[in-house]
């Protein structure tokens, strides 16, 4: 996998622990916050673990840490265990090297305090995107953009704009070890599109850019599976509706049930928390498999761009 598409997932997923308040109980019943995503194909990861703290609480992240805790992570029956980083208070680091397994068997142990917190799993089949197609309409089309943050008002404010809608077809390998596919399998599919230092105007608002569905829920093409999703460019009309140059990176993430939960619920302004996983504790720790493909150069109407993973 690429590096853009891990530092993607770093800001696209993994990020959403740190933007939750994990606001808590009183200092004396805190507990420990764990954040741990093992990605096959790649080292062991870095495992950051936080407190909960009171709603009123101060102090910086150096004081949200957990720090002096005892952390082994389990991996295929080989023992990890993790030291503090000196450097970056509540991150933990492996002592040994390794890489992480397609379909093997993890478990976390974390003992902080007087309390353990536990997590497992099973680690995630490699992700492999095979294609990204990119359809662009030949002209712009007329959206109405409504005012969200007025809802209370029957008034509601809403600009008439005009907008290129990019239709983007993701295609990738869904050929599990056995003959039947993995149910327990998700996958979340997400469209991340980027202006270029020479376009002046900011993609402004998205259409369909993320999902999240159970991996047999995804149609089937010629042995794979295929997601649709749609982002949309705005245009101003004063440089004759020309489409801006972007670019645009198509990821993909496989996880597990505990994966979906996260993923799902990490952005719901309902909770105060995505759903945890971890036993005696909050947080995540979760097995993912990862892959991206980067469409650069998108500017010209009425064509279909599509890139196959692997090209440049």
């Amino acid at each position: 996998m690429a590096a853009a598409g891990r530092l993607l997932l770093a800001a696209g997923l993994l990020l959403g622990l740190a933007r939750c308040d994990w606001s808590g109980p009183p200092a004396d019943e805190t507990e420990v916050v764990v954040e741990a995503f093992l990605e096959t194909g790649q080292p062991f990861p870095p495992i950051v673990l936080r407190q909960t703290t009171a709603l009123s609480g101060n102090g910086g992240e150096a004081s949200k840490a957990a720090t002096g805790a005892d952390v082994v992570l389990t991996h295929d029956d080989m023992r990890v265990p993790y030291h503090e980083d000196d450097q970056t208070a509540g991150r933990y680091e492996p002592t040994v090297s390794g890489v992480v397994k397609a379909r093997m068997p993890w478990s976390l142990t974390v003992r902080w305090k007087q309390d353990t917190a536990r997590a497992q799993g099973r680690t995630a089949v490699s992700m492999n995107l095979t294609e990204v197609c990119v359809e662009v309409p030949s002209e712009p089309v007329q959206a109405v953009q409504v005012d969200s943050l007025r809802r209370d008002s029957l008034d509601i404010p809403a600009t008439r704009d005009l907008i290129f809608p990019m239709d983007v077809t993701v295609h990738w390998e869904s050929n599990f070890p056995s003959a039947s596919t993995d149910t327990t399998a998700w996958v979340r599919a997400q469209l991340r599109p980027d202006t270029t230092a020479s376009s002046s105007r900011l993609i402004g608002f998205f259409l369909e850019p993320d999902e999240v569905r159970r991996e047999d829920a995804f149609s089937r093409v010629n042995g794979g599976r295929r997601w649709r999703g749609v982002y949309a460019v705005p245009v101003d009309s004063s440089v004759d509706d020309l489409l801006p140059r972007h670019d645009l990176t198509a990821t993909l993430v496989r996880g597990d049930d505990a994966f979906a939960d996260y993923a799902q619920t990490r952005t719901d302004p309902e909770r105060r928390e995505p759903i945890s996983n971890v036993d005696g504790g909050l947080g995540i720790a979760t097995a993912v498999s990862v892959d991206s493909v980067f469409v650069g150069d998108i500017e010209e109407p009425g064509i279909q761009k599509c890139v196959a993973s692997g090209s440049t």
